[in-house]
């Protein structure tokens, strides 16, 4: 049995992310239906945020290292800031093919993964510092 490996998943994911930004800069805007193909590109870069952010939830809580989970974090947030640099000016470029909303919902993704990011740094520090001798009580 084959499994995905997280470079591939990201390879994928940034591959959805420079499809959309070249339609962007590509598609004949003169065309009646150019909203309709480039929306196409829209809505896989915004299954790419979410079902993401979904498997890097999943694989974060199954983690017992927190520097580990927070390292899949940090990749998510990441991933949003590569879409987020590419949607900057496709919203303005674009603004009724749907890349607005597409800005605003990978800004709130980045924003939850930045705080899952630095909750698991937290609790990595936590980790190590020693527990003060006398904090609990002995039981024989």
């Amino acid at each position: 049995m084959t499994s995905i490996k997280l470079e591939d998943l990201n390879a994928m994911n940034r591959c959805q992310i420079s499809e959309m930004a070249e339609a962007g800069r590509t598609l004949d805007t003169t065309r009646n239906d150019y909203c309709v193909r480039f929306g196409k590109h829209v809505r896989n870069v915004q299954a790419v945020i979410i079902h993401t952010y979904q498997m890097t939830a999943h694989a974060a809580i199954r983690e017992a290292d927190p520097a580990k989970a927070a390292a899949l974090w940090k990749e998510m947030e990441t991933l949003c800031q590569e879409a987020l640099k590419e949607l900057k000016e496709l919203k303005d470029v674009h603004p009724h093919c749907g890349t607005p909303e597409l800005y605003d919902l990978t800004l709130d993704y980045m924003n939850a993964a930045q705080h899952r990011f630095s909750q698991n740094m937290e609790d990595a520090e936590c980790r190590k510092t020693p527990v003060p001798n006398g904090l609990f009580q002995t039981t024989s």
